[in-house]
């Protein structure tokens, strides 16, 4: 049964079968991921461990450069695993509108996707791991040119959703999102041409086009279904072109 929740969208979350076992689902896959990417690192771990002997000085230097290898394995199947998870159960929103509501398929698909698709992130980001990041960003479901060049700290919320052309270049701490919360949640699509600058701390909101060749000044906000015009300059809070 539809109630009023937020705004005039289904009700959050009740104990029917379906809020049940998909609030599971939202516990029991993450587990599930980062519990196999944790597998690698504890065999390799416990398989060489009987080698050092720590009566040994020189073993013991030895030991702790295998911790940091230990430590860059772990994060890298820590990101690998819950990223084939996404890619493979094809964890991922299509455009529309929908209810905030763990009763709704794609609002459930979207909290399963943030916790499959942010830790990992956020576990790589101080670690300047590019090649890395960008994998995950694909198997999330990101569009985006190997010409392209991302600084290390963006945050796309909705990678399926995000389409990025040939040789631009992004500064840091930019975010774009793919879905706004209003009376419904609403998904759509951005996309962004070729040759752009995208200055440091921009946030770009869902349905925005960003054509070929234009350039956006830092701490800018483009805001939604906004179309920068190819060629242009953009600065500000809403982005305003630059005559």
């Amino acid at each position: 049964m539809v109630q009023d929740g937020y705004r005039g969208g289904m009700k959050k979350y009740d104990f029917s079968l379906t809020s049940i076992g998909r609030a599971f689902i939202l516990v029991f896959l993450p587990i599930t991921a980062y519990s196999l990417g944790l597998v690698p690192s504890l065999l390799s771990f416990f398989y060489l461990l009987p080698f050092f002997s720590f009566s040994n000085p020189v073993n013991i230097i030895f030991f702790s450069f295998f911790l940091v290898a230990e430590f860059f394995l772990f994060m890298i199947f820590e990101t690998l695993v819950p990223g084939l998870f996404l890619k493979i159960f094809r964890i991922r929103c299509e455009e529309g509108m929908f209810d905030v509501s763990i009763k709704d398929k794609t609002f459930f698909k979207l909290g399963l996707h943030n916790l499959l698709y942010r830790p990992p992130l956020k576990l790589i980001e101080q670690f300047k791991l590019f090649p890395l990041r960008r994998l995950i960003h694909r198997l999330a479901g990101l569009k985006i040119d190997n010409s392209s060049i991302l600084p290390g700290t963006e945050l796309f919320y909705d990678p399926y959703v995000i389409e990025i052309g040939k040789n631009n270049l992004f500064g840091g701490y930019v975010k774009i999102t793919g879905h706004m919360i209003e009376e419904r949640m609403r998904i759509k699509k951005v996309k962004i041409g070729d040759n752009c600058v995208i200055g440091a701390e921009t946030y770009i909101m869902a349905g925005v086009v960003i054509e070929d060749n234009v350039t956006i000044g830092i701490r800018s906000v483009v805001t939604k279904d906004q179309v920068l015009k190819k060629g242009k300059t953009y600065v500000g809070a809403p982005a305003r072109e630059i005559k």
